[in-house]
């Protein structure tokens, strides 16, 4: 019972994220949202290294295939890469 509330709560924080704002970050080729994902063996929240900024996060959905969606935390929340959701706590390097 507990998994499928949690399932539905991530679901309902996902879909409710705003779209992710366009990166500025001259380096951002670097590393691949894609590639992360690929690595991933079910869904998952991962930060994303393109960001500086921890406003946005990866949602790597896991099912068939695999996908990698960019999405935002909503204003003044900064994405949590050890809790997986956004949170108004800053993380440690974020701008």
């Amino acid at each position: 019972m507990w998994t499928s509330v949690i399932i539905s709560l991530l679901l309902v924080h996902c879909l409710l994220a705003g779209p992710a704002p366009a990166l500025r970050d001259s380096d951002a080729g670097s590393w691949s949202a894609d590639e992360a994902c690929q690595e991933a063996v079910k869904s998952v929240m991962i930060a994303n290294q393109n960001d500086s900024t921890c406003a946005t996060y990866v949602y790597c959905y896991v099912n068939d295939s695999t996908w990698a969606l960019i999405k935002s935390c909503h204003s003044g929340l900064f994405f949590d890469a050890d809790l997986k959701f956004c949170s108004i706590r800053k993380p440690a390097g974020c701008v």
